[in-house]
């Protein structure tokens, strides 16, 4: 046996380690139910599972309070077994009982900290709610109405000009950084056939997860559109490794709720 199959055979031997601790742990409350520790000579159920499985007397305690939340919820219940305690309690106080099948896919297919962000984001009010908008948009609609219509006219063809889709916030944005922008010579033009994002792109998408509210530092970039069916880098947005999750979930929080936030109204 080489070390490549040495250490195949290690991953797997530690995976059905895990898998049997879980599974084990998912039958003590069933076993205290059942009375099995005085049927069996043990003095309590933590002496049995100590001696049985290994397991401490804090774990015991943890999967009996986890259990007792989940009594109406048969569905995540039985997943303590296939994905392990931690990920179930994470959800725990936020399931209900009309919310079981749905809670007991999302731990199937998401990672615990991308549950532990649609619940925190699931507590905290749409962004941009608290946030009165009404008086910028009246400043907006001031410096509308002081402009010439021949500057709005080039204003119009900038905005043409930078891409397709592109908002009032880049005109302007651009405009400010104008004299301190390096056009490049020949530039490239973007490759709709490549999945990959250029740098320089990459980079003016670089800072905070642009979901309102996530302090968390913007890691991966995500195609509002979806790549394999729009092949095109028009519509992205920088968001941290979580809510990236998120935004590939069916009828994820991003979708319902976050994306409004991102809407911007039209100046003209």
């Amino acid at each position: 046996m080489n070390d490549n199959e040495f250490y195949s055979l290690f991953q797997k031997r530690g995976k059905n380690a895990r898998q049997a601790v879980n599974e084990f742990i998912a039958m003590i409350p069933e076993a205290y139910r059942r009375r099995i520790y005085i049927k069996k000579g043990f003095g309590s159920i933590y002496e049995m599972a100590a001696k049985v499985g290994g397991i401490s007397r804090n774990m015991v305690d943890e999967v009996a309070r986890v259990d007792e939340k989940l009594i109406d919820m048969p569905e995540l219940r039985s997943k303590i077994a296939e994905v392990g305690l931690s990920k179930v309690k994470t959800v725990a106080n936020t399931a209900t009982k009309e919310t079981d099948h749905e809670w007991a896919e999302k731990i199937t297919k998401m990672t615990r900290g991308a549950l532990e962000t649609e619940i925190r984001d699931s507590k905290n009010p749409i962004p941009g709610e608290s946030i009165p908008t009404t008086p910028q948009l009246i400043e907006f609609e001031h410096f509308q109405a002081k402009l010439n219509p021949k500057i709005i006219l080039k204003l119009k063809i900038i905005k043409s000009k930078i891409r397709k889709g592109a908002t009032w916030n880049e005109v302007f944005s651009k405009l400010v950084n104008l004299p301190e922008s390096r056009p490049q010579k020949n530039p490239k033009p973007s490759n709709p056939k490549k999945r990959n994002i250029a740098t320089a792109r990459r980079r003016d998408l670089e800072g905070k997860c642009s979901i309102q509210g996530c302090k968390k530092p913007a890691t991966e970039i995500h195609h509002k559109k979806p790549w394999a069916k729009f092949r095109s880098h028009d519509d992205l947005e920088a968001l941290c490794k979580n809510h990236h999750e998120l935004a590939h979930q069916s009828e994820s929080m991003i979708d319902v709720k976050f994306r409004q936030h991102k809407l911007q109204a039209s100046i003209f």
